[in-house]
Order: structure tokens, then sequence, then C-alpha cells
């Protein structure tokens, strides 16, 4: 799954959102993120910086991947709908071949037995 600047920013921002969606983060696999979002977070959280971000990746298993080229995010951010950093989220995903993260809007629900 690929974390965005927002998801990364409200995970950084809210303890409480972050512990409640953690088992479903856990849980999703291999987690990508982008300097793109990095860069987002740590503006959105300039008392965190770089250096906070970075550490909440390495603490929550989240590997910190390159931009895509040139040529693959244009032609990603131009397949999707959205406004530009949306697009260019969705075509840093589809390059890493994952979906891109959504945190849940409300309480995320307690998984239900099978």
């Amino acid at each position: 799954m690929y974390l965005d600047g927002t998801t990364l920013t409200t995970l950084l921002s809210d303890a409480e959102k972050a512990a409640a969606n953690a088992p479903a983060i856990a849980a999703a696999g291999p987690r990508y993120t982008s300097a793109l979002a990095v860069i987002e977070a740590a503006m959105a959280l300039p008392e965190l910086g770089e250096a906070g971000v970075t550490a909440f990746l390495d603490a929550q298993g989240i590997e910190l991947r390159d931009m895509p080229p040139g040529h693959r995010l244009i032609a990603g951010a131009l397949a999707t709908e959205g406004k530009l950093k949306e697009r260019l989220h969705a075509a840093c995903a589809a390059y890493y071949e994952t979906e891109v993260f959504v945190l849940p809007a409300g309480e995320p629900e307690a998984p239900q037995p099978q």
C-alpha cells in the first residue's frame, strides 16, 4: 500500500487515529511512500521536519521509495482524475504497483469474526 502526504500527516498529528489504524496498516502488506509524501507531511508539521517524518516511517516499516521517472510520473498523473497532488500520489502508487491507502472516515470498525 502507498501512504500519501495527507495520510502521513494525519497519522503523525493524531495519535488516536494512528493507533486505531495501526492494525489495518500493519496487515496491508508492504508499505511504501514517496519523497513527495514526506515533503508534504514535513511542510504540514514543521515541528517534526524531515527527521521526524522519516523516523515515523522507520518505526512503522514504511519504505521511502524514489520518485517514478519523469515520463512515468507524467503518464500516471495524466491517467487519473482529481487535484494535482492526488494525481501525483496516484501515479506514485501505480509505479510502485500498489494502491493508495485511504484512512477510513470516522472510527475504524473492529474486525468481524469469521
